[in-house]
């Protein structure tokens, strides 16, 4: 063996930035993530019923075999509150708390 070579010195501590992580959403889910959009080009007027203060806007990575009416690359409107936040920033949530498609 060659004294030149170097020693393996790698460190088993937890990388500064999880990798991705995969999801299948299943069901009436959806997987989601924030929208860089910040743009208003319209406004939205939401019944009573619906207390809020801001819906959060999102784009739709994957959809569950029940969701019929949204699909990937939708950017969607969302109730805030009613997702379950994962590791690498997106969001699952349930296509009832995704309560309009955004559209140009």
């Amino acid at each position: 063996m060659s004294m030149d070579k170097k020693q393996d010195t790698t460190d088993n501590s937890l990388p500064l930035s999880l990798p991705p992580i995969n999801i299948e959403p299943l069901d009436d889910w959806l997987h989601v993530r924030p929208s860089m959009d910040d743009e208003n080009t319209s406004n939205l007027i939401l019944p009573a019923t619906v207390q809020m203060n801001r819906l959060e806007r999102v784009i739709v990575l994957a959809a569950g075999s029940e969701v019929t009416d949204i699909g990937a690359g939708d950017l969607v409107l969302l109730l805030p509150g009613h997702a379950v936040e994962l590791r690498d920033s997106t969001k699952i949530v349930q296509r009832e708390f995704a309560i309009a498609r955004v559209r140009d």
